[in-house]
């Protein structure tokens, strides 16, 4: 029974049953109070992904975990995908393809410590990683400019996107397991 229990816990502490749920006046709460170093952030990753590509690349423990890689035209991308816990090798190669130096990735990771984030994708939106909570995780959406009436409204059509003002939408991705919205008491 003991070991039974001890699976049970190592099942659950590995799906994030026990990790921290957030709640909008936190994530907001983050969002302002990091303001200035998200913007430094956003600046600095455009500076350094090449023309073309929409870079994704999420830190733990002080390492690249994934990274996602797309380019190409909009119609057809390809894309490439690595995770540091399954493929190091391949992880390392698409570091290099984008000319990334380990001063420039610690750097990168130094900027998102002070934006309080995790992970960041280039674009429009720029979209930073705030936190996870179990295999979801929380996000800014940051854009440059206002957001589109259209954009707006696809936003509110779905349970994953919370419109917070003119240049910040809050989300939710869940993962492969569990909620996959927002709480309802957003």
């Amino acid at each position: 029974m003991a070991a039974f229990l001890g699976y049970v816990g190592f099942i659950a502490h590995a799906f994030g049953v026990f990790d921290k749920d957030y709640t909008r006046k936190e994530i907001v709460d983050s969002y302002t109070e990091h303001y200035s170093a998200i913007q430094t952030a956003i600046g600095y990753y455009d500076s350094i992904v090449p023309a073309g590509k929409q870079v994704e690349v999420e830190f733990e423990d002080g390492a690249i975990d994934r990274i996602v890689v797309q380019e190409g035209p909009a119609q057809h991308p390809t894309y490439s995908l690595a995770w540091a816990s399954s493929s190091k090798h391949q992880l390392d190669s698409l570091v290099t393809s984008l000319g990334w130096s380990e001063a420039a990735i610690q750097q990168l990771q130094e900027k998102l410590e002070a934006a309080d984030c995790i992970s960041i994708q280039n674009g429009e939106p720029a979209v930073l990683g705030f936190k996870r909570s179990g295999m979801g995780m929380y996000s800014f959406n940051v854009f440059s400019r206002p957001i589109a009436d259209s954009l707006r409204e696809q936003y509110a059509r779905g349970c994953t996107h919370i419109v917070q003002s003119e240049e910040l939408v809050l989300e939710y991705g869940g993962g492969a397991i569990g909620p996959q919205c927002f709480p309802a008491n957003y």
